[in-house]
């Protein structure tokens, strides 16, 4: 399933989570039973799991059918009620779930849609939005992501999956920065060479 968390599980696949975990304890429970009888309907739950996610990249109409489809309850800015009773949405479920997309004034939004997780996507009106540089006509630096190279006071040389550095580059870093690694809680270091230090409690 991935590195999806619980709550972005589609809600056959949280069945599948519940339904392996609930036949993994059967003979932790109950020692008289093989730990064989247990493996092989994980086994089938981890492949029909399998299958199904490589039949909804292949076909668009199985994933809409399995999946369902993302549903407008606020379209240009007008309020979707019909389609708020299908989802059985309250006014409560909406107002809450706007909150926590940082929107306090429903009449802000232009729209928003019911993901197939059960999230909600929110777009707020032009007039709502914040200015960007790019509405400014203002030509940003190009930002990167910085790595980190020190946490809990160990180096850390590998920590994306192709962004390394090596164990020398890390000391020469502390050297600059004139700070052992035993007093380091995080370090973090990007593309251009700027560093981010957070020292741990004395």
């Amino acid at each position: 399933m991935g590195k999806r968390q619980i709550g972005e599980l589609k809600p056959h696949e949280f069945v599948i989570t519940i339904l392996i975990s609930a036949v993994a304890t059967i003979p932790i429970q109950e020692s008289s039973i093989p730990l064989a009888y247990s493996l092989v309907p994980i086994m089938i739950f981890v492949s029909l799991e399998v299958l199904e996610s490589a039949l909804s990249m292949k076909s668009l109409g199985f994933r809409n059918a399995l999946q369902g489809k993302p549903v407008f309850i606020i379209k240009n800015g007008v309020l979707q009620q019909k389609a708020l009773s299908r989802l059985r949405f309250t006014m409560d479920d909406l107002i809450d779930a706007l909150r926590q997309k940082d929107v306090f004034d429903i009449s802000e939004v232009e729209n928003a849609v019911v993901e197939t997780n059960g999230s909600l996507s929110v777009q707020k009106k032009a007039e709502y939005c914040e200015v960007t540089l790019g509405d400014m006509n203002i030509k940003g630096e190009k930002s990167s992501a910085p790595v980190p190279i020190i946490i809990d006071s160990k180096p850390i040389s590998e920590y994306f999956g192709k962004e390394k550095i090596k164990l020398s580059e890390i000391d020469l870093i502390l050297k600059g920065i004139d700070v052992k690694a035993g007093d380091i809680m995080l370090l973090t270091i990007d593309e251009n060479g700027k560093t981010y230090l957070i020292r741990k409690d004395k």
